[in-house]
């Protein structure tokens, strides 16, 4: 009897350790500081599926009074990268966030994967302003804003400042310079049959054979190497990372690295 409770003791011990709830990436709507109804939740939940259903993309809403992060920038990131929203191995998607913290109302947009080529900065400025024109009205109308304008630019594909960028595997974007290369590979071989085409035209037929040899060319006389000595110099090469803070520009969108090491796009601003 003993050993069965025993064993039943640790059976309540080992389901209580590995019971963990995982955190609900289904929900999309985040409200910490409080600033939606229930029913204000439901629709704008609703609205976020419908977006994912449509594009393909995945889609956040947060919002949130304290945290630790130095930025909101920073906090809406990690809470993208460690809380694993994104579709597909390139995690891509859209979180927006209005965040209280350092005593204003800012507002974030981070893009992931696919989505950095879709929204570039020029999209993601005119969702801000949007935002930033109905500031007065209430947050729900604020991620309503920013669901529909969204939506449209999703709509229109990618825009031309990204038509030369992709994606690689780690969701990294990287652009090509087509006209460039195109260019380039004509150019090359266009100089090399010419110049192919000038060497044969200096080639003259010769009927005599000391026409091959230059008068006074040939000379034998003794000679010896002797090694002296050999000096080596080694020089070390500087290595960089892209990653750890920082933006870069790539085509029509400006990239950081979430401290995930994860490439990230967006903008933001105080209202």
């Amino acid at each position: 009897m003993k050993k069965i409770k025993v064993l039943f003791i640790f059976t309540l011990l080992f389901l209580g350790i590995s019971y963990v709830k995982a955190f609900d990436t289904t929900q999309k709507v985040y409200d910490y500081a409080n600033i939606l109804t229930i029913e204000e939740e439901n629709k704008l939940k609703e609205l976020a599926n419908d977006y994912i259903n449509k594009y393909n993309m995945d889609m956040v809403l947060v919002s949130v009074k304290h945290h630790s992060k130095s930025n909101t920038e920073a906090y809406a990131q990690d809470f993208y990268d460690y809380n694993n929203f994104g579709i597909g191995s390139t995690h891509d998607g859209i979180l927006f966030v209005i965040d209280f913290t350092f005593g204003y109302r800012d507002i974030f947009m981070v893009t992931t994967g696919n989505s950095i080529i879709i929204y570039d900065d020029y999209r993601i400025d005119n969702i801000l302003d949007s935002i930033a024109d109905i500031s007065d009205s209430g947050y729900y109308e604020w991620y309503k804003t920013f669901i529909n304008k969204s939506s449209y630019y999703a709509s229109q594909g990618k825009p031309s400042s990204n038509n030369n960028v992709y994606l690689d595997s780690d969701g990294d974007p990287y652009e090509i310079n087509w006209p460039f290369i195109i260019i380039t590979s004509l150019i090359i071989p266009t100089v090399i049959i010419i110049i192919l085409i000038n060497k044969n035209k200096m080639v003259k037929k010769s009927t005599h054979a000391n026409e091959y040899i230059i008068k006074d060319s040939i000379k034998i006389t003794n000679r010896s190497d002797n090694f002296l000595t050999t000096h080596t110099t080694s020089v070390r090469i500087n290595e960089t990372s892209s990653s750890g803070g920082g933006r870069s520009r790539i085509g029509g969108s400006s990239i950081s690295r979430g401290s995930s090491g994860r490439s990230h796009g967006g903008g933001g601003r105080r209202l």
